[in-house]
């Protein structure tokens, strides 16, 4: 796993940096005459801008904003999160570090969410202390629940530590660091190179300033579009945790025709009534691995959990 994050970020880091100045600097060559009109050049320049203070920000709010928020949201809970015994119910060793003497594990949880409805969550981190085997199944851990569903984590093992990787939070500063001497440096030296007291009229959309920022804009956006499709929905995961359950009657299930990795996405049409004995019809969208197609329920009831808030948002754990 950290071999290909070094590769992909290496990989990005190429075609978004000098790539975009090797291909200019190799079929451009420069000019004492201004390549368009003023108005055109500030267009240009407030293009390049804004995609550059976009890229600037999405780095320093998921490499340190967003990291710093899940730290005090998880010391939030620690000091007042709602207690829950959750059973494990399902345990896998990933790997072990004989250096370290941690296991990295995976297991299976059943608790009562904010609703004190019986959900079942899946987890995976580091056991520190293996020779004690706390996580085995059968076995019972305390859970503390965020009464705050609007921020994650949604909970966390009471007595979990938080602190930061030194190591990791160098690497993040210098990452960031150099983005903004490199973006600075860009401006800086094709203008003292290219404006001949023409001002920002040398700019072009494949010029480094602009193409280097929309190469970067691309790949946060294939970025977004990767984590939304294979990262658990974190709008299914709030429902999961504070949501109420119900008897849905199931009306319709379908394929939609999309698959990811070979596995199909099914759409379920159900109605069910709500706490208040309001009908509700509702559709959910699920995918489903093909080895458990069949045992997919195509008629009858079935067990949901929807949001209290937004009966029309559901999710069914049993599937």
């Amino acid at each position: 796993m950290k071999f290909m994050i070094i590769f992909w970020t290496l990989y990005m880091l190429f075609f978004c940096i000098p790539f975009p100045i090797f291909i200019y600097m190799t079929t451009s060559e420069i000019t004492t005459e201004p390549r368009n009109t003023p108005a055109l050049s500030y267009v240009y320049l407030g293009f390049s801008v804004l995609v550059w203070l976009y890229v600037l920000a999405f780095f320093i709010s998921n490499l340190f904003l967003k990291t710093f928020k899940e730290k005090n949201t998880i010391s939030h809970i620690l000091k007042n999160g709602i207690p829950r015994d959750a059973e494990i119910i399902d345990y896998k060793l990933v790997r072990y570090n004989r250096k370290k003497n941690i296991n990295l594990i995976h297991i299976v949880l059943s608790f009562q969410n904010l609703k004190n409805i019986l959900i079942r969550h899946e987890m995976m981190f580091y056991d520190t202390k293996p020779q004690e085997k706390r996580f085995e199944t059968g076995k019972t851990v305390k859970v503390l629940l965020n009464p705050h569903t609007s921020d994650e984590p949604y909970f966390v093992l009471s007595g979990i530590q938080t602190k930061f990787k030194m190591t990791n939070m160098i690497i993040r500063i210098v990452f960031v660091t150099f983005m903004i001497f490199y973006v600075l440096g860009l401006y800086t030296y094709f203008y003292f190179r290219e404006s001949f007291d023409f001002g920002w009229r040398f700019l072009t959309f494949m010029h480094p300033i602009i193409f280097s920022g929309v190469m970067f804009l691309l790949t946060i956006l294939a970025y977004k579009l990767i984590v939304g499709k294979f990262v658990k929905n974190k709008k299914e995961e709030r429902i999961l945790f504070a949501g109420r359950n119900a008897q849905a009657q199931i009306i319709s299930v379908n394929q939609t025709g999309l698959t990811v990795n070979d596995q199909p996405q099914l759409i379920f049409q159900v109605s069910f009534k709500d706490f208040k004995g309001i009908e509700h019809i509702t559709v959910y969208k699920k995918m489903v691995r093909l080895l458990d197609l069949s045992t997919v329920p195509k008629a009858g009831t079935i067990e949901i959990i929807y949001d209290e808030n937004n009966p029309d948002q559901i999710t069914i754990p049993g599937v």
